[in-house]
């Protein structure tokens, strides 16, 4: 936006060189320019633009055009805008307003108790203009309503009063807090220590990821339940597998080395130069590449490179045993990418299974791991 206070008139008339020398007499004119052998356009100040568009209209000059620009003319533009005032003036008065109640609740922290309830009690005995609210007392007042409670905190932040509570640890739930321990793989057991807790399988039993290993709790010699934190070591046969899948004959795509470019040269977006070529290949693959072309250059040219690479399709023949060791190697990397943290390997074999024209690589690594955690782990 221009920030100079001046009128742009754009004018169709004769004599065009007699009328403006005329009209320079009156107010002085800038950025004069003579389009064709009608038309003309000039500037002059904002403030001289009532004179000179009455001179044009006294002289039959033909107005086309008329643009204002400067800080003086988009403030008459704002204050012109009666409505656009009144409506800050109505939004700041409502806002001012309303902004002295509390419109929200928010709390949070609770699991036993009902919200709804607990906003309910401070709408009904607590105002909600703010500086009627103490929020001292509502903490008082939450403490001495309801038994559940054993701290609490209030603020009104904005137009919400934030409820911050923490509610009293009952005996059944604290006990509740101790997590079992369960399979975190699938796996024979073949070792367990229990230190504390109840164990829900033996030795020599299998077991899939996600079972409950070790439960959270222990019944004393009166038969009573006791809640206690779960800790045991086991260890257990898991069976990390890999496959690798080998086809007789199948179709390899290939490139054949030919290949056609294009190239389009652009200036903000709007493309100034573009080279193509027919693309007669049947199969083809496609490239992009974008080039900044401003080493020395003041304008950001870009240049955009379109590659089509011409490709065709083969039928490869394999045979299995040709290249057996190399697919039962790929299945075993496969297979160890599932053995983390194990540095006991007690077994390793790999089973081959032919299904017309398709084999089969299924390798299978025996570790020895502790598989035991939690739910969170």
């Amino acid at each position: 936006m221009k920030m100079r206070n001046r009128t742009k008139f754009h004018i169709q008339s004769l004599n065009q060189e007699k009328l403006l020398s005329k009209l320079c007499k009156l107010v002085p004119l800038e950025e004069i320019e003579r389009k064709n052998k009608l038309e003309s356009s000039f500037e002059c100040s904002y403030f001289d633009s009532k004179r000179v568009e009455k001179f044009l209209k006294n002289n039959n000059v033909k107005i086309l055009d008329v643009k204002h620009f400067g800080l003086a003319f988009q403030c008459k533009r704002v204050l012109s805008a009666y409505g656009l005032l009144l409506a800050v003036v109505v939004f700041l008065v409502f806002y001012l307003v309303q902004n002295q109640f509390v419109l929200q609740y928010q709390v949070n922290g609770t699991e036993k108790l009902d919200k709804f309830e607990v906003v309910e009690f401070v709408k009904d005995n607590f105002s909600s203009r703010k500086s009627d609210i103490a929020t001292d007392e509502v903490e008082v007042k939450l403490m001495e309503k309801f038994d559940e409670i054993s701290f609490v905190s209030c603020i009104i932040k904005g137009q919400t009063l934030v409820l911050n509570i923490k509610e009293k640890l009952l005996p059944d739930e604290m006990y509740s807090t101790f997590s079992p321990i369960v399979a975190q793989k699938d796996g024979k057991i073949t070792k367990i220590d229990l230190i504390s807790g109840t164990a829900n399988v033996e030795v020599g039993d299998i077991v899939q990821k996600g079972d409950i290993l070790v439960s959270p709790y222990m019944i004393d010699t009166s038969g009573n339940v006791k809640h206690v934190e779960t800790r045991a070591e086991i260890l257990a046969q898991v069976f990390n597998e890999g496959s690798c899948d080998h086809y007789e004959s199948f179709i390899q795509v290939e490139r054949t080395g030919k290949k056609v470019e294009e190239s389009e040269v652009t200036l903000f977006g709007l493309s100034i130069y573009k080279f193509k070529q027919d693309v007669n290949f049947s199969l083809y693959e496609v490239e992009y590449e974008n080039i900044d072309l401003t080493n020395n250059l003041f304008l950001p040219f870009k240049l955009k490179k379109t590659i089509y690479y011409e490709l065709e399709e083969k039928v490869v023949e394999s045979k299995f045993e040709d290249v057996q060791d190399e697919y039962i190697a790929k299945a075993r990397e496969k297979a160890l990418e599932n053995c983390e943290n194990c540095d006991t390997i007690i077994e390793e074999f790999y089973t081959l299974r032919h299904l017309s024209g398709i084999t089969i690589v299924n390798y299978c690594i025996v570790t020895q791991e502790q598989i035991g955690g939690t739910y969170d782990s």
